[in-house]
């Protein structure tokens, strides 16, 4: 009864050393709003730079699983490329011997001024600051502070609890022995990649390690072979995160586990062919706190030093391990199936980036709305089942990323957001919006062709040149668009607004031209529906257009939304010149 017990505090310890862990990565990441995102980024021009700033964070985070999944989910999105990542997956590694070596403090003792700033003091005050902080003021940052230093109160908690229970465990034979089966150095780095992988954290490993190494019951015959396999074992997380991923995040978890792997083979193949052949006088002796903290330190920064030369080697290691498909796919459905990538759920507690995401997939979606529209005209010129089938495929493609879009921004819509993104997240998701029904309209516009060639109906050729004429002014405005959206271009809303106010003095003369056709019997009904149809549908995917204009226009500003007619009513009247200038422009340019 006294080992369960025993056995159960020991655990709640190590609870308490992970909550505390997670507490400060994830509050210092609401702190930091996305700059240790960007951080990360702006390291991909040095391998140095790369490799120091993997160490930064994970000194920062306190978790280098937390430092490898950013990184994960950065090249997953094709924001940091495979290469650039290898070093700060290094750093990271070296990064997180920094736990260790803040935890080694616990055995400070005595009278010396020294043990004021132990974690055994520090424990209770930073957890009582952090509740004060959190509970006495409003302001979210100061309570995202507070409860950042709470967390590192509870991480020192949790690891004081560990020692005091682990003092006594030299009480118990079965666990001498236990621990004695360990100095196997197989059995040693399968425990500590197993214990790893079932913690999420090699820094719990080692800190319990540390804590057991109070009792004088492991030496270094069992504690080095676990320290070396605790570094696979935190490969875990990242393999588990990039599941679902893209080959390039496949590869930077695999990345993660040839480097620790490598690691860890050339580390227990010197240590114990010296064992064997030489000999370490104090292979038996007990190890305490402070030297399974330099172990532990010492191997990440010399694996790292042994291997950071051969990062081209690495890279290409991965890519014959993980190959890419030597069938190329349809082009859309390629693109399709690439810039989903950009909404990975890693992102979405990373406001700024998942934005920046956000917009670019938007980007992709118009791009192929903006593609089908242009070849739904294509098939009116010739019609062929083979391209209306792809049609589909496209218009399949933009109902997908319309949907993900969506519920990947309601997710960052329920995060704590700053009123500007709160504010841009609400714009895009009635941009992309907007986008989706222009691609529905473009495939539309598509059946309609479907449907004169099922009936072998003709356009005559004044009507099919009137139809190319609205095509000519809708594949315009689509296009600038998509020039007003993606560079934020104010004035390419009001030249959207001047190619509106032309389309709709041409429908109207195209409607009445084709009322007279019908009536001189030189076209007949169905194929003057179909005409009809097509005047509507360029007319619907020009107000679409519109609309994302304003809404750009709001995008851009800090000021509050305008309405369409707050809209209309400023560019009438501060760009009336401009707006007049373009009118006579595209009515010169399209009157026929």
């Amino acid at each position: 009864m006294n080992i369960l017990i025993s056995v159960i505090k020991l655990l709640g310890g190590v609870a308490l050393l992970i909550y505390g862990m997670k507490i400060l990565s994830t509050n210092l990441k609401k702190i930091s709003g996305g700059k240790l995102e960007k951080f990360l980024i702006s390291a991909t021009d040095n391998m140095f730079k790369g490799l120091l700033t993997g160490i930064l964070i994970t000194v920062a985070t306190q978790s280098s699983s937390a430092t490898t999944l950013i990184v994960v989910g950065l090249v997953n999105s094709d924001i940091l490329k495979l290469k650039s990542a290898i070093p700060i997956i290094m750093g990271a590694n070296i990064g997180t011997t920094i736990t260790s070596q803040i935890l080694r403090l616990t055995s400070i003792g005595g009278d010396s001024l020294i043990s004021l700033f132990t974690p055994q003091t520090l424990a209770p005050i930073f957890i009582i600051i952090g509740i004060i902080m959190m509970e006495t003021n409003k302001n979210k940052k100061t309570t995202n502070i507070g409860q950042m230093i709470m967390g590192i109160g509870l991480l020192f908690t949790g690891m004081i609890t560990m020692i005091d229970i682990a003092s006594s465990f030299s009480e118990l034979p079965i666990l001498s022995q236990i621990l004695g089966a360990l100095s196997n150095p197989i059995l040693g780095v399968l425990a500590g990649a197993a214990i790893t992988a079932l913690l999420q954290s090699s820094a719990a490993t080692v800190g319990i390690l540390q804590a057991i190494s109070t009792s004088g019951i492991i030496t270094y015959a069992t504690t080095l072979p676990i320290i070396l396999g605790q570094n696979i074992g935190t490969c875990a997380t990242s393999i588990f995160g990039c599941i679902g991923g893209s080959k390039n995040a496949k590869r930077a978890a695999a990345v993660h586990l040839y480097f620790n792997l490598i690691g860890t083979i050339i580390f227990l193949i010197v240590i114990y062919t010296y064992q064997y052949l030489v000999g370490f006088p104090f292979w038996n002796s007990a190890i305490d706190m402070g030297e399974i903290a330099n172990f532990h330190t010492i191997f990440n920064i010399v694996s790292t030093i042994i291997l950071f030369p051969f990062v081209n080697w690495i890279e290409k290691l991965t890519m014959l391990t993980i190959r890419d498909k030597q069938n190329s796919e349809d082009d859309d459905e390629s693109d399709y199936l690439s810039v989903l990538n950009l909404l990975d759920e890693r992102f979405v507690k990373m406001p700024n980036i998942a934005i920046t995401n956000s917009n670019t997939v938007i980007e992709k979606m118009i791009e192929l709305a903006e593609k089908s529209y242009r070849k739904s005209m294509e098939l009116l010129e010739k019609f062929d089942k083979k391209r209306l089938e792809k049609m589909q495929k496209r218009e399949d493609a933009i109902d997908k990323i319309e949907e993900k879009v969506t519920g990947f921004l309601v997710k960052i819509g329920n995060l704590d957001l700053s009123e500007q993104e709160a504010k841009t997240v609400t714009t895009l998701l009635k941009i992309e919006s907007e986008f989706e029904k222009i691609g529905d309209y473009s495939y539309k516009f598509s059946k309609i062709v479907e449907d004169m060639n099922d009936k072998n109906a003709k356009l005559s050729e004044s009507a099919y040149k009137d139809c190319e004429n609205i095509y000519n002014i809708t594949e315009e405005v689509i296009l600038k668009t998509i020039k007003c959206f993606n560079e934020k271009d104010y004035q390419m809303a009001i030249e959207i607004e001047a190619l509106k106010e032309v389309a709709e003095v041409q429908k109207e003369k195209y409607r009445n031209d084709h009322i007279q056709r019908l009536k001189n019997g030189k076209c007949n009904v169905e194929s003057g529906i179909a005409f009809l149809e097509i005047l509507t549908i360029c007319e619907k995917i020009i107000d679409h257009c519109s609309n994302v204009s304003i809404f750009t226009t709001n995008y851009m500003t800090n000021e509050s939304y305008i309405t369409k007619h707050e809209f209309f009513n400023k560019i009438y009247q501060t760009e009336s010149k401009l707006l007049k200038d373009k009118l006579n422009e595209y009515n010169h340019k399209y009157a026929i």
